[in-house]
């Protein structure tokens, strides 16, 4: 596959680093599909008789391809789920301070000086477990997504390998987030679909 395309003019080389280049640029919001401007004008070429150029690079919305996975809304279920009990412990943490903390105040006048400043502690040291819970809360849940998606991610990466060697691309693009704002169609391929249809 390498030697065929040895061969293509200089110009697709810098057309493919220019496009690889606009495709790293960060994300505007993550999980959405972008509104890629794709060219659909195909000059005319002076031979009416020439085929048209062999599409160099392919494209795909790479979260709309997972997201038609078989496996998707169970992976999501659980993820749901998963969050769905960290938010329930972080919300009975954070009435348990709030309850502790006005108690606090509705008797803190009555309360000696070394009692108060033992009261005054133990609420700081509360309020910092509550923090530190949060924090480990999201971090686990970031492992959790990771693990539960990795099996589709991997299917999925595969299915592009595949339409991308049977179509003899260079490369495939992923559209999703802004990260490509320009396709010249005659030059790249929407595979979107016959990724899609890989993975049934």
């Amino acid at each position: 596959m390498l030697k065929s395309h040895a061969k293509r003019p200089l110009a697709i080389l810098a057309f493919a680093m220019a496009a690889v280049g606009s495709a790293a640029q960060p994300a505007a919001q993550a999980d959405t599909v972008a509104a890629t401007d794709i060219d659909t004008f195909v000059p005319v070429a002076a031979d009416t008789a020439a085929e048209p150029p062999k599409p160099q690079f392919g494209y795909i919305s790479y979260a709309t391809a997972l997201r038609s996975m078989s496996g998707y809304a169970e992976a999501q279920a659980r993820l749901d789920t998963l969050r769905s009990r960290y938010g329930a412990e972080a919300r009975r943490a954070a009435e348990e301070f709030n309850s502790q903390y006005e108690e606090f105040l509705d008797e803190q006048d009555s309360y000696p000086q070394s009692i108060l400043r033992k009261r005054q502690t133990e609420l700081q040291e509360l309020l910092k477990r509550n923090v530190a819970f949060s924090d480990e809360s999201r971090r686990l849940l970031a492992e959790a997504e990771k693990d539960i998606f990795a099996p589709l991610h991997k299917r999925l990466r595969a299915a592009i390998r595949t339409v991308g060697r049977q179509q003899r691309l260079a490369f495939i693009i992923n559209i999703d987030d802004n990260a490509c704002p320009f396709i010249d169609s005659s030059l790249g391929e929407n595979v979107t679909l016959m990724v899609i249809d890989k993975l049934k």
